[in-house]
């Protein structure tokens, strides 16, 4: 314990000194017994007293922005899970429910929860058919709407809306695929296997990224780029766990590009998602 009486100096020396500088007093000092504001990598906390400090490290139970405290934890140990995530209520408590925003609507789980690493899902979602239904719509970039019958993965069904074929009922597991409609398709199904590769005629170069898909039960990669005339170089592949993990890697990767896509001189679409310039590449590798 430090003698009684400490000037402001020497008070944050010890400070310093016990902490190896992770901890900074930001507040003025007046003695021991009484409150004083310091900072860590996390945010600002407030003390009690000065003294506190020297019998425990301080915790977010002293964060003046609780919320804000948290999620810069979350972010130092999970950022892929925190920048997947908005807080729409207030950090009470490590085990008390807090809702947060995800691309596909509001979950609510438990801050320890995502401390452990555990990312919220449907089973998280506050209205489990909404989230299911824009996981889904996301999924095929809007081409299909759907009505969502049951939330189970493994036995649940849904209604998928076909701009050709109407409404046509699809079991959860199938439509996850990425197959489709079935009645559009029917012989051909999207892998697990995300690609980036560089594709090169005589009138340009660029670079596109994508799932690879299986046709009649064999994988057809860069058949379509080959016939277009232009030479493929593969410079990334990667099999996922499921194609939902491999689509969401996707989907990610391409609201990176969104803002700097290139349009190809020869292409089957009149616009491409997925192809890119070559000052993007390092930015692309660096977040497979």
């Amino acid at each position: 314990m430090p003698k009684n009486r400490l000037n402001e100096v020497e008070y944050k020396q010890k400070v310093n000194d016990l902490y190896n500088g992770d901890i900074e007093v930001i507040g003025r000092y007046k003695n021991l017994s009484s409150p004083i504001l310091v900072k860590d990598k996390y945010g600002v906390l407030q003390l009690k007293q000065a003294n506190f400090i020297f019998s425990a490290r301080p915790t977010i139970k002293c964060a003046l922005n609780k919320t804000e405290y948290f999620m810069n934890q979350l972010r130092d140990k999970y950022p892929e899970i925190a920048k997947k995530i908005k807080p729409v209520s207030e950090y009470i408590a490590m085990k008390e429910d807090m809702l947060f925003e995800t691309k596909y609507g509001i979950v609510s789980t438990y801050p320890d929860a995502l401390m452990a690493g555990h990312e919220p899902n449907v089973r998280s979602a506050i209205n489990r058919k909404e989230y299911m239904r824009n996981q889904l719509r996301m999924l095929y970039d809007y081409k299909y709407d759907f009505i969502i019958h049951s939330t189970n993965r493994h036995e649940g069904k849904c209604t998928l809306i076909c701009p050709i074929h109407g409404e046509v009922e699809i079991d959860n597991d199938y439509v996850f695929e990425g197959c489709g409609c079935i009645k559009c398709n029917t012989n051909w199904t999207k892998s697990d296997t995300l690609y980036v590769i560089k594709l090169t005629n005589e009138f340009e170069s660029f670079y596109k990224l994508g799932i690879t898909y299986i046709k009649n039960g064999n994988p057809r990669r860069y058949r379509d780029y080959k016939k277009m005339g232009y030479q493929v170089d593969e410079l990334y592949l990667h099999t996922y766990n499921s194609y939902t993990e491999c689509w969401e890697k996707e989907f990610e990767l391409k609201q990176l590009i969104k803002p700097f896509l290139y349009q190809p001189k020869i292409w089957e679409n009149d616009s491409s998602t997925e192809c890119f310039g070559k000052n993007l590449l390092d930015v692309v590798i660096e977040n497979l």
